[in-house]
């Protein structure tokens, strides 16, 4: 049990994700749904289709790990929003919020000490919920620091 919460501990920390990098929260604070949708010059992306891309990814390993009669999404059309910027403020601020509870539900599932992070989920093919929120982490994290460089190009961060 010990070491079942020493892996909690470390999972709920790196979710949190002020250890190593900037977080979520740190990254978007300040952007208006304006900045979000400009794209920048041979950069792929705009922050807006980051954003959506990380709660659309996040929500669908959320899925994964309540449901087992998940059905995966399809690579990459799925995972990808369709337009480049919001409509409007509040799709902004909602699709923001979202990643936010996507975080904090993981967090809630990694607390639920009714979950065993390291217990292979009786679907899929091996996964579990440690492996899960690693990938939140790393996915999140990754795109993270491309909103963090696209702000920076823009003079906004």
């Amino acid at each position: 049990m010990g070491s079942d919460k020493t892996v909690q501990t470390l999972l709920l920390e790196q979710l949190e994700g002020k250890n190593a990098h900037v977080d979520f929260n740190q990254a978007v604070q300040g952007l208006t749904f304006k900045q979000a949708g400009i794209r920048v010059e041979d950069v792929p992306h705009t922050i807006w289709e980051l954003i959506e891309h990380i709660r659309i990814a996040q929500n669908d390993i959320l899925e994964f790990c309540k449901n087992p009669d998940y059905e995966a999404l399809d690579w990459p059309d799925d995972y990808w929003p369709e337009k480049s910027k919001p409509d409007n403020r509040e799709q902004f601020e909602s699709s923001v919020q979202a990643v936010q509870d996507g975080i904090e539900e993981m967090r809630a599932m990694i607390r639920d000490s009714q979950n065993n992070v390291q217990q292979p989920f009786s679907y899929g093919d091996g996964q579990t919920l440690f492996r899960e929120a690693v990938l939140i982490v790393d996915h999140n994290a990754y795109h993270i620091g491309q909103i963090v460089l696209i702000r920076r190009l823009l003079g906004s961060w």
